[in-house]
């Protein structure tokens, strides 16, 4: 046999092992925990606070491990973000601007995309990607629409977790971004369609079900800061132009890529009509002063939790880099006034900051432990673990 041949079974050997890991979760978790079986994504709406809870305080946290850089598999990339969401037995993880690099990590500009999506693995520091072009990189996850005028060199796509709506079938929600000489403009916010290929490792496929449905200007970036699915709906949280607050919509799952179908917390109840950012303030939010982050449901303290990046400007009028998380009893809230600070990050240069806190429920669904994964600028995922008392 070739070098060629030998390579190419060592090649196949491996990403055989790395599919494994990231469809075989329920087989390598405690099974006499059924809760254990659940993901961030269609499992998770099976939880059901039951038990009695525990209070989210300081005192909560016995300790926080550093557990070093997040790098993919298979290929070289720098990026940000890293939502996680779920199909099936497959964790998805949805990234933000992907820059293509080398082995060595190096800044030459060899291209580019502005969305990404891998699938996790049981290493929360290994992900792996599986859509590649020809020359080994991730695709775009989220395609930009040729046909209305988006192109590469203006228009971007930002995603966040994947939430399935029917077995092997989920959505995305995405915010279009046109962004001359990088000069942003939130055109709209809108929903995608998500399905993997039965190739093994399988690929994410995205399709959006339209160029975007909310209008950026004048309402909520509906998706912007993430979704989770409870039950029989989707509830989604979004920010707003120039507003510091977040805000919740929901629709029932088998509706999701239905706009009519939407509601919208107005701070008392789900309402019909979609909100005029303009017309909404501290009355109606769920969050405020928030970066990026995601809302999970913790089996440990029997509530939802809301980890994220702060967004108080320090001393040097930055970003923070705290991860905090704040707690709730729906995913409407009302949640916690007092955040929770789980991690004080460090730039890793200085005047820097770090943002978009990630939570990974799926690695102990007990949530005895919790690992986070926020962005380091520039384009640095890294990890921790929070184990609690």
């Amino acid at each position: 046999m070739d070098m060629h041949g030998t390579c190419v079974i060592i090649a196949m050997s491996f990403f055989h092992d790395l599919h494994n890991q990231a469809r075989e979760w329920s087989h390598r978790l405690n099974q006499a925990n059924q809760s254990c079986t659940e993901g961030p994504g269609r499992r998770q709406h099976n939880l059901q606070p039951q038990g009695e809870s525990r209070e989210l305080t300081q005192d909560s946290i016995a300790c926080v491990e550093e557990l070093g850089d997040v790098c993919s598999a298979s290929t070289w990339i720098k990026r940000d973000l890293g939502f996680a969401g779920q199909l099936g037995s497959h964790v998805l993880l949805s990234y933000g601007d992907t820059l293509y690099t080398d082995e060595n990590g190096s800044d030459e500009f060899r291209g580019m995309t502005s969305d990404s999506i891998a699938l996790a693995t049981r290493d929360p520091l290994v992900v792996l990607d599986t859509d590649l072009n020809e020359e080994g990189y991730p695709n775009q996850a989220c395609p930009l629409m040729p046909d209305c005028g988006e192109d590469m060199a203006d228009d971007a796509l930002g995603i966040t977790n994947v939430v399935e709506t029917e077995p092997g079938q989920g959505i995305v929600y995405f915010l279009l971004n046109h962004r001359p000489s990088g000069v942003n403009t939130i055109k709209g916010a809108g929903v995608a369609t998500v399905a993997l290929t039965d190739t093994c490792p399988p690929r994410v496929k995205v399709e959006r079900v339209a160029r975007y449905w909310w209008d950026g200007e004048t309402e909520p970036w509906w998706g912007d800061v993430g979704a989770i699915r409870w039950k029989d709906h989707i509830y989604s949280y979004g920010h707003a132009k120039d507003s510091p607050f977040v805000y919740a919509a929901r629709v029932r799952c088998h509706e999701a890529t239905n706009l009519e179908a939407y509601e919208y917390w107005n701070g008392q109840t789900w309402q019909k009509e979609r909100p005029k950012s303009n017309e909404w303030g501290n009355d109606q939010r769920v969050f405020w002063m928030v970066n990026q982050g995601q809302v999970i449901y913790s089996n440990y303290f029997k509530s939802f939790l809301f980890v994220y990046s702060d967004i108080s400007l320090a001393a040097d009028n930055f970003w923070n880099s705290k991860v905090q998380v704040v707690a709730a009893p729906s995913p409407e809230g009302p949640f916690t006034t007092q955040p929770v600070m789980l991690y004080q990050a460090k730039p890793m240069t200085q005047g820097s900051t770090t943002y978009a806190a990630v939570p990974h429920p799926y690695l102990d669904c007990t949530g005895k432990t919790l690992v986070i994964t926020f962005t380091n600028h520039p384009n640095t995922i890294q990890a921790i673990r929070v184990t609690f008392k």
